[in-house]
C-alpha cells in the first residue's frame, strides 16, 4: 500500500512531465510518420536540403539562422547539406521538448546530438529566446532563415519582419497549412504573392 501511495505522490510532482509523455504518445500512434524524429518529412527534408545548399557563401562569415534547436535533427540537416564556409547558428532557450525533459537534460541531450558539428565550427548553439537573439543580433545578413520555434501568430510575424528588415533572400520554416498554429496566417501577410511550398515547409 505504502508503495503505491509514494508511486501516486511521485506521479503528482512530475504531473507536467507525465501529460507530456502521454500526449506525445498519443501523437506518435496517431501520426508517427509525420512526428517523430523532429517532425519532418522525406519531402520536407528534400527542400531544405534543396534551399540551404542554395546558400551560397558570401565572405568568410556567412550565416543561416534556425529559430528552434529541440533536439537538433533539423540544425544537424542544415549543417550537413550548407556550403562549405557557412555556419548554422540554432536558437532555443531549451524551455519546451514533447517529452517533458528537464531544462538541462533537454540542453545536454540536444548538445550531444550537435557535438560533431559544434566541434568543427559548422553549428553555434545560440541559447536563448528568438527575441533575445532578434534584439542583440549583430552579425552578418544570414543567407537564409529557418523558422520552426514559437509556432504563434506573433511569434512567426516577428520573425519574418526582422528577416525582411535586415535583408536576408531567403525566408522558409515549418508547418505551413498546420491549422493548430499560427505560422499560415503570419507567412501569408507577409507574403501577399505567396510562397513555395513542399509538405509544410514552406519559403519566398
Amino acid at each position: 500500500m505504502m508503495r503505491r501511495i509514494k508511486q501516486l505522490l511521485r506521479m503528482l510532482r512530475y504531473q507536467r512531465q507525465v501529460r507530456a509523455l502521454v500526449s506525445t504518445q498519443l501523437a506518435i500512434l496517431e501520426d508517427g510518420d509525420s512526428f517523430a524524429f523532429g517532425g519532418l518529412t522525406e519531402e520536407e527534408e528534400n527542400a531544405i536540403r534543396m534551399l540551404v545548399s542554395s546558400c551560397t557563401e558570401e565572405g568568410a562569415s556567412s550565416c543561416v539562422v534556425e529559430f528552434g534547436t529541440l533536439f537538433g535533427i533539423t540544425t544537424a540537416l542544415l549543417a550537413q547539406h550548407k556550403p562549405r564556409g557557412v555556419k548554422v547558428i540554432t536558437v532555443d532557450n531549451f524551455c519546451w521538448n514533447p517529452f517533458g525533459l528537464t531544462l538541462k537534460m533537454h540542453r545536454e541531450f540536444t548538445r550531444r546530438i550537435l557535438r560533431a558539428p559544434v566541434a568543427n565550427g559548422d553549428v553555434e548553439i545560440a541559447e536563448m529566446d528568438s527575441k533575445t537573439f532578434r534584439d542583440h543580433y549583430k552579425g552578418c545578413v544570414p543567407r537564409m532563415v529557418f523558422l520552426d520555434a514559437d509556432h504563434s501568430y506573433e511569434a512567426v510575424r516577428d520573425e519574418i519582419a526582422w528577416a525582411k528588415k535586415i535583408g536576408v533572400p531567403l525566408i522558409s520554416g515549418h508547418d505551413y497549412g498546420n491549422p493548430k498554429f499560427g505560422v499560415t496566417r503570419a507567412v501569408d501577410e507577409a507574403f501577399p504573392g505567396g510562397v513555395h511550398v513542399r509538405g509544410t515547409v514552406w519559403w519566398n
